[in-house]
């Protein structure tokens, strides 16, 4: 397991190789333009700045906004599913491929997303203590179920595994690709206009650490 530092340069590195970063852009503008555009959509069809302008009692409107609310919801897992499958692909893929096999992917993940959610917020209710445990056991799962296609309650079980004696180190890796990340965001943000779009085009950089430190322990187990 190498240290936090080196899996956040060897990150940079693969990021900003040429084919991996034209790669990862094409992807990403994709998905800026597909998500603003939408948003956009529902925000001119329902330009309710606050719940309570909203007509609950106009069916058609609340009909179609509550479609158009699902539509969104199921783009938003589309589009994180392929960010993840982003740094699991090689470069030479076909864009429309990631896209359609990422769109085949959407019920599993969002199961385990929810059941990963639901864990953490159980394991919080009982102290804060046992909320962080199961997001370290459970956060490779994702990967798991993605790279090696494995059902919910292995990839579950796998990911627990791959934590197994290494728990303080693979949580103090977390919390530095986390500060790290968060630093990067918050700079970026401060940027008008540009900013939540530019951290848009970075997602895969803040997955790639994540997924080196997966691959070593997985080579290691």
């Amino acid at each position: 397991m190498k240290k936090p530092i080196e899996y956040l340069k060897e990150s940079w590195t693969i990021y900003t190789k040429r084919e991996n970063f034209l790669f990862f852009s094409k992807v990403m503008a994709i998905i800026v333009i597909i998500s603003t555009g939408f948003n956009y959509l529902i925000n001119y069809l329902y330009p309710v700045n606050i719940w309570k302008d909203f007509r609950f009692d106009d069916t058609p409107m609340l009909i179609g906004f509550i479609i158009l609310t699902l539509i969104s919801i199921i783009i938003g897992f589309w589009f994180r599913i392929t960010t993840y499958m982003l740094v699991l692909t090689k470069p030479t893929n076909e864009i429309k491929n990631i896209f359609k096999d990422c769109l085949k992917s959407i019920w599993k993940f969002f199961l385990i997303s929810l059941v990963i959610g639901v864990l953490i917020f159980l394991g919080s209710l009982l102290l804060i203590i046992p909320g962080i445990i199961f997001a370290v056991w459970f956060s490779f799962s994702i990967f798991l179920i993605l790279d090696k296609n494995l059902k919910i309650r292995d990839s579950l079980l796998k990911s627990r595994a791959l934590v197994k004696g290494k728990f303080f180190k693979i949580l103090g890796r977390f919390f530095v690709f986390i500060f790290v990340i968060l630093l990067i965001e918050t700079i970026l943000s401060s940027i008008p206009y540009m900013g939540s779009m530019l951290i848009s085009f970075l997602a895969p950089l803040f997955i790639l650490p994540f997924y080196l430190l997966y691959k070593d322990l997985l080579a290691s187990s």
